[in-house]
């Protein structure tokens, strides 16, 4: 474990604070076809990186030799500086893959986002591409797990949501208060490095309809480098035990890996 101190950001809208990342680096457990691919992992917005179906996922892709950075968004877990907004948390991101590629110098770069890890890790690369960062040089896809179209669409599934729903003078309120904020499906079909979806059909956390259409619209815009895998069970936490998605994400790693 280590942790990142920085100068960096904007916190609470105006001042630029110190803050601090903490950050796991977690090591294969043995050498293997991922030796060479460091997975950045953003995780969603239950918590912090230490919950147990966070661990699970990260010992399935340590045991096949993959390298992970796994860290906690400011506002999160032991990580200080400020309240996370959709603004911190991807300077956030900014900050940890320039500390990641500095350390790893020989690792090529898969990022991998879950559920609100999957607006913010788009959010974040559609940014440092935009910006022309090197270290966007480094990324050679994204994986979006449990994904969805934008937070927005998202929260109109929160029980929440839909409990005030039956009010008419409340009635897509908390929606209409998440506008505009992590726009996968404006974001996804301009970056310019491979994607996959993966997404369970029994996800009622963000509905697999989610990915399916993420995946239409980056088509029809022409983007051909992106691929969908349904997993048959997993629900929202845990697609990573479902063997054909693990072999899936596995496979187009490996395949990315080589892509320049």
């Amino acid at each position: 474990s280590s942790g990142i101190n920085a100068e960096y950001g904007e916190c609470s809208g105006t001042k630029k604070r110190s803050g601090k990342l903490g950050v796991w680096v977690i090591e294969p457990v043995k050498d293997g076809p991922g030796r060479d691919v460091l997975i950045l992992y953003c995780h969603g917005a239950s918590s912090n990186r230490g919950k147990p179906h966070r661990i699970e996922f990260y010992k399935v892709f340590q045991g096949l030799g993959y390298t992970l950075v796994t860290f906690d968004y400011r506002g999160f877990g032991d990580s200080k500086g400020c309240r996370a907004s959709d603004g911190t948390v991807v300077a956030d991101c900014r900050q940890v893959l320039g500390w990641a590629v500095q350390r790893f110098p020989n690792h090529q770069v898969v990022v991998w986002g879950h559920s609100l890890g999957s607006g913010i890790s788009t959010k974040f690369l559609h940014s440092i591409q935009t910006d022309g960062i090197e270290s966007f040089n480094r990324i050679r896809g994204l994986v979006l797990e449990s994904a969805f179209m934008s937070a927005e669409e998202a929260a109109k599934n929160f029980p929440a949501a839909k409990y005030w729903n039956y009010f008419k003078i409340t009635r897509d309120r908390i929606p209409r208060s998440m506008s505009g904020i992590f726009p996968t499906v404006s974001l996804l079909p301009q970056l310019q490095i491979p994607v996959m979806l993966v997404h369970a059909e029994d996800d009622h956390t963000i509905p697999h309809q989610h990915s399916v259409e993420l995946h239409r619209v980056c088509t029809g815009a022409g983007k051909t480098d992106v691929h969908l895998y349904s997993a048959s069970s997993g629900q929202h936490r845990f697609v990573h035990r479902d063997t054909g998605a693990r072999e899936a994400a596995h496979k187009f790693i490996q395949r990315v890996k080589f892509v320049s």
